[in-house]
């Protein structure tokens, strides 16, 4: 049984106007049709789409090998190392000075307390108030490089990793311009967010390392994130990293490892093939996290 959608007058089968108000039942009818059939066809074409995307996202991720990504980085790489020199150097030269501040403040304050010691023993009359002074001085300087060499830890990873993002993008990777950047236009989050990494990376290591191995891989999406989204705080980027590396965290881990070797060679040539190893590792890496996000 049909009724007039005007005003619901019960109709006969075939009736082409309403008995009661005459309206036109064959428009009303073509015109309900058609827009049924336009959004059955809407929700049909939107969930043949959407797992189609959804598989194409995954395979972008999961199809590129670890000799893919690192043929793309030497290719980004070619006759650009030279860019990256500046902050190398530096960051080397600030590790070189802090670790020796460490060694030679441990060596002093050692031999202040063996002094001291020394004194009691043989019973000295000394106040050792003038060694007890120097102790407290290399005790602060001991401090302050120990922070130091924390700091430059966490700008270097960041650094390089924002290097890294400059030169998949073809843009020239200058690691004081990007520190400037840091500083200035990103307001600190950034320093904030490696900074928060490390810290959490360091706790979670306490637990017989592998937990802090394999935070390292949750977190280590945040600095493309942070330059994704400027709106993003350190701890949100932070978070959000954690649930993107979501079932690729052991895959980031074979190729941060599969740099093993390369890693031994800066070793042995006392940094000096961390020129071409930082660099390449750093955008294989980034290439790699480009590829999932």
């Amino acid at each position: 049984m049909k009724y007039c959608p005007n005003c619901g007058q019960e109709v006969k089968e075939g009736a082409k106007f309403c008995p009661k108000c005459g309206s036109d039942l064959s428009q009303v009818t073509l015109k309900q049709e058609t827009t049924t059939n336009q959004t059955e066809s809407q929700k049909t074409e939107f969930k043949a789409s959407e797992p189609v995307e959804l598989i194409l996202e995954q395979a972008e991720g999961l199809n590129m090998t670890r000799a893919e990504m690192k043929n793309e980085a030497q290719r980004k790489l070619s006759g650009r190392y030279g860019e990256w020199f500046k902050s190398i150097l530096w960051a080397i030269v600030g590790i070189i000075i802090s670790s020796l501040l460490v060694i030679v403040a441990s060596g002093q304050m050692s031999a202040g307390f063996v002094k001291i010691a020394l004194y009691r023993l043989y019973g000295g009359t000394d106040s050792h108030f003038g060694t007890g002074l120097l102790i407290f001085f290399w005790l602060i300087i001991l401090i302050a490089a120990i922070i130091a060499l924390f700091l430059i830890g966490c700008l270097l990873n960041a650094v390089m990793q924002w290097c890294a993002i400059f030169t998949l993008k073809g843009q020239r990777a200058d690691g004081l311009k990007v520190f400037n950047y840091f500083v200035k236009a990103q307001k600190n989050r950034v320093l904030k967010a490696n900074i928060l990494i490390s810290l959490y990376q360091f706790f979670w290591s306490l637990l017989f390392i592998i937990p802090g191995i394999v935070k390292q891989a949750s977190y280590a999406m945040t600095n493309l994130i942070l330059e994704k989204n400027p709106e993003l705080s350190a701890s949100e980027a932070i978070n959000q990293s954690r649930k993107m590396m979501h079932g690729y965290k052991l895959e980031f881990l074979i190729l941060q490892y599969s740099f093993f070797f390369w890693r031994i060679v800066a070793g042995v040539t006392y940094g000096l093939a961390d020129f071409y190893v930082l660099p390449y590792q750093n955008v294989t890496q980034m290439a790699f996290l480009e590829a999932v996000s």
